[in-house]
């Protein structure tokens, strides 16, 4: 395995956006770890020209871009998942479910 490490951005960037970049591009792609820089993993040792399209592509990253656009942040995905519980469980109970049928249905 061969890590490639590259500085944080000052914003959020998706990094499944960046992942999902990455596996498109590159088939020795592993997968990415979050540490004190962002370690991107690979099955075998990327080229020289791979390296230095890897550090352009996150580079080229700024705040405008679609990868910082599209972060959201664990507080924003609980959120939208609390409130799709609700709506089932709203919808749920306009059907006349009991609160313990709702309860075994959506726990």
């Amino acid at each position: 395995m061969y890590k490639l490490e590259l500085p944080w951005k000052q914003f959020n960037v998706d990094i499944r956006a960046v992942d999902a970049q990455l596996r498109l591009d590159y088939a020795s792609y592993a997968g990415s770890q979050a540490s004190y820089t962002l370690e991107l993993w690979f099955n075998e040792e990327p080229s020289e020209q791979d390296k230095t399209d890897i550090q352009a592509m996150w580079d080229g990253i700024t705040e405008e871009s679609e990868e910082a656009q599209s972060y959201e942040s664990q507080a924003d995905i609980e959120t939208a998942r609390l409130a799709k519980v609700a709506s089932a469980r709203a919808k749920l109970a306009a059907l006349g479910l009991t609160e313990d049928e709702l309860k075994a249905i959506l726990g």
